[in-house]
């Protein structure tokens, strides 16, 4: 079931993608809660999102950067992870974008330290595109639980290459 975690999210963000599933939500808490504690201000941008609102995101970015542009940095409906409410797109208080230079930021460290804690993965990491099929995105973080999340941290695996060796 889908609830609302109690983070903070950037304020332009349209309640309806903040919602997770229920398990998400209480790892996104406990885990923007120990950023915190360390000094670093996550914020959360998008989590579910609805086969409409997928679409409606697909055909926007094929309208305005191109088919081969968009399959790169958006699924199509029905093939977003977005779409399982196991996914949450992470800035900080520094850094508001969903842009690669998120990287240069204290939070992306910290995220790349800390998020496989709390069942998290970055979902899809750089240099490993042509296996996830996608572009690196620095901010865009899947839940799958621990000690999956400990597993593909450790050993610098996709989800993907995880699931076809474990």
């Amino acid at each position: 079931s889908l609830v609302l975690p109690n983070i903070t999210f950037i304020d332009y963000v349209d309640d309806i993608v903040r919602v997770v599933e229920k398990e998400t939500a209480q790892a996104l808490e406990d885990m923007f809660r120990a950023a915190e504690q360390d000094g670093i201000i996550l914020y959360g941008m998008s989590g579910y999102r609805s086969y409409n609102i997928q679409s409606a995101l697909y055909s926007k970015n094929v309208k305005s950067k191109g088919k081969a542009h968009a399959a790169r940095y958006s699924a199509e409906a029905g093939a977003s992870e977005h779409q399982t409410g196991l996914a949450m797109d992470v800035v900080s208080s520094d850094y508001k974008t969903l842009r690669t230079g998120f990287e240069n930021t204290e939070a992306f460290k910290w995220l790349q330290d800390n998020c496989y804690k709390y069942g998290f993965i970055l979902r899809y990491p750089n240099g490993k595109e042509e296996i996830t099929g996608y572009a690196y995105e620095p901010w865009h973080y899947r839940y799958v639980g621990l000690p999956h999340s400990e597993t593909i941290t450790k050993n610098n695996l996709t989800l993907e290459e995880y699931l076809k060796s474990y």
